[in-house]
């Protein structure tokens, strides 16, 4: 998925279209997000005399889909597309993962990182590390 958690997001259809928001939760089975205080929906909560608790309607985030959402970048100040890119030696970024493994000479690195990329932007969205 092009989001993961923890990222700023900006919702680009719907009620929240144009706000900008946390991601709390993803689902990459179903391709779906929660992002923090954007689709609040409501779910009303039954009453249990047991443990005393009253019955509510609670507000809470609800889920959206992926593809209605963007990654928000700093340089643009809006969403951007994103792209992936490949970690060489001394944190240089390659297209694939070959010429990543390339820049390493004859030493086998031990795992090539992928990292996430701002099309528009050229800003890089993960921690490089470097080895």
């Amino acid at each position: 998925m092009h989001v993961k958690k923890g990222d700023e997001v900006v919702v680009l259809s719907g009620k929240d279209r144009g706000l900008r928001g946390e991601v709390l939760e993803v689902d990459p089975k179903k391709n779906r997000v929660k992002v923090a205080r954007r689709n609040m929906v409501v779910k009303h909560r039954r009453p249990n005399p047991l443990t005393g608790e009253s019955g509510a309607r609670v507000e809470v985030e609800g889920w959206l889909n992926a593809s209605n959402v963007g990654l928000y970048s700093e340089e643009k100040d809006g969403p951007v597309r994103t792209g992936k890119k490949f970690v060489g030696k001394g944190g240089e970024l390659y297209d694939t993962k070959n010429e990543a493994v390339d820049s390493f000479g004859g030493e086998q690195p031990e795992r090539i990182q992928k990292v996430r990329v701002g099309k528009q932007t050229g800003e890089v969205f993960d921690e490089i590390k470097t080895a």
